[in-house]
């Protein structure tokens, strides 16, 4: 068998990043960074994936050795972005600012780096050090879409919130010809301002162009057959069958809060990583790896019955699980981590089979402002329903069905495995109830700490992390009423899920969607 050539073996560990297998990507681009170690793009590639793999400390590591050895401008703003990544990734912020600060003394204008260090002082919550350093670059004429786009996030509750729409409409007027992803981001800040002004209609109208920019690529009959094998394969008879060959449990607790996004995921997260014997470990995608790796039939991943793993190979993965939550808590003391990926709500059949001490939190909100607020966000391609109304109504059904499916199946007498429904509107009329009951769920004694989680100082690296800054709040519930004359295509999408009962539609009533 011929060897690869290195930029075909280069392309072949790029293609792996692309499609999100993290796992296979750091292997490919490890062999080629054993090769090539101080060729910077083999290296930021290498550096990606390790990030995108939660290997933050290598990550970091790796970056910065390279880092001293790269003079040409372009090849460090491609480590130095990476570098900036990891830092953040593993709480190092103020770090990963000074980083970018430092190359733009040398790179004074370059767009990558001032767009970079604008958002990390945003995501940080210093919005007026970013309004201080976005109204100096516009003293020196330094204007651009991106720029404006983070200005606009960070004046959103200020009194310059009528200066960023100005702005915003100003350049995407004058820069239509400009990249898609920058007018994706650019209409979808003004979206926000404007939405924050009470100016409804005018904010659909943005947020209907930023999705617009992309190509959504949604597949409804993956999803579709998904939900059949899901069906079909994870049964009571089948789980409790091989339940008895399920790997010991061992270190801190696994919690798993799932459901869609903009459900409250991150919100209960912040609050649970309150407690002092407790660690918020963010989006993992460690499981989409082990159900790719351990998958039967790499078309239908769901195919493979609880009774047809390998014990070896399921063993192998629930240590290759612990260890790496283990390691991201950082400390012995600590007794429960939480997973918040919320698409783990696929996998949740495997998960109870792999974690016979797991929790499982289930997230749900009104489908109506759950969807719009997924169209209102910058999610990634991942969520590839995302950027049509009618499209997330579909896939909520569907998630409905996938939800409905796991939930009667973790309830059987057969199975019977703890799992515990969070409605958000019912957390934001009663936190204290529904703390004491979250932290009671997962094995904790309740801590006040966890009923002021906004003060904790911690950064919730995701589209949510503004949120989390603020005590609970009621304002985001019934939001969809204010856009009631723009949601045909999503209320169509819904179908008959708005007609069960609860905020959200009871999961196991809504389990026979097709």
């Amino acid at each position: 068998m011929p060897m690869l050539s290195m930029k075909d073996a280069y392309e072949q560990a790029k293609a792996l990043f692309d499609k999100g297998s993290y796992r296979a990507a750091v292997r490919s681009a490890g062999v080629l960074y054993k090769q090539v170690p101080h060729h910077p793009p083999v290296v930021a590639l290498y550096v990606g994936a390790l990030l995108r793999f939660q290997q933050y400390d290598e990550g970091v590591r790796i970056a910065r050795r390279s880092l001293r050895y790269v003079t040409h401008k372009g090849h460090r703003v491609a480590i130095i972005t990476q570098l900036s990544e990891g830092l953040t990734q593993s709480g190092a912020m103020d770090e990963a600012i000074e980083l970018v600060r430092k190359e733009i003394e040398k790179q004074p204008d370059h767009p990558a780096l001032t767009g970079a260090l604008t958002h990390m002082l945003v995501l940080s919550g210093r919005d007026q050090e970013a309004i201080e350093y976005i109204d100096a670059l516009r003293a020196r004429g330094i204007e651009n879409l991106t720029i404006a786009a983070v200005f606009g996030r960070a004046v959103l509750r200020t009194d310059r919130r009528d200066e960023g729409i100005e702005w915003l409409n100003q350049l995407l007027e004058e820069n239509d010809d400009a990249p898609d992803l920058q007018k994706h981001t650019a209409y979808n800040a003004l979206g926000h301002l404007l939405d924050r002004a009470k100016r409804y209609d005018e904010a659909m109208d943005a947020f209907n162009k930023s999705n617009a920019q992309v190509d959504p690529g949604y597949d409804e009959q993956r999803y579709a057959v998904s939900l059949r094998a899901i069906r079909k394969t994870w049964t009571p008879e089948r789980l409790a069958e091989a339940l008895p060959r399920a790997p010991e449990p061992s270190g801190p607790r696994p919690v798993f809060i799932v459901g869609m996004p903009r459900s409250g995921t991150t919100l209960t997260e912040q609050i649970i990583d309150a407690h002092p014997k407790a660690h918020g470990a963010g989006e993992l995608g460690f499981m989409d790896e082990i159900v790719r790796d351990l998958a039967g039939n790499a078309d239908n991943q769901y195919a493979t019955g609880p009774d047809e793993f390998d014990p070896g190979s399921l063993r192998d993965a629930a240590a290759f699980y612990r260890e790496r939550i283990a390691e991201l808590a950082g400390d012995e003391s600590v007794e429960v981590v939480v997973d918040k990926a919320p698409l783990n709500f696929h996998h949740l059949g495997l998960i109870t089979l792999l974690f016979p001490d797991a929790r499982i939190i289930h997230c749900r909100r009104d489908p109506r402002d759950t969807c719009l607020s997924c169209y209102f966000q910058l999610l990634n391609a991942g969520h590839a329903y995302s950027f049509d109304l009618r499209n997330c109504g579909i896939y909520y059904r569907r998630y409905v069905g996938i939800m409905g499916h796991y939930r009667d199946l973790l309830i059987d007498e057969r199975v019977n495995r703890p799992f515990f429904e969070n409605v958000y509107e019912e957390m934001v009329t009663d936190q204290e109830r529904r703390t004491r009951e979250i932290l009671d769920f997962i094995g904790l004694d309740f801590d006040p700490a966890c009923l002021d989680f906004h003060s904790s100082g911690r950064v919730a690296l995701t589209l949510s992390n503004d949120q989390v800054r603020q005590p609970m709040y009621k304002s985001s519930t019934k939001r969809f009423e204010r856009y009631a004359e723009h949601l045909g295509p999503l209320i169509e999408g819904l179908g008959d899920v708005l007609n069960e009962p609860g905020p959200a539609g009871r999961a196991q009533d809504a389990a026979r969607i097709e």
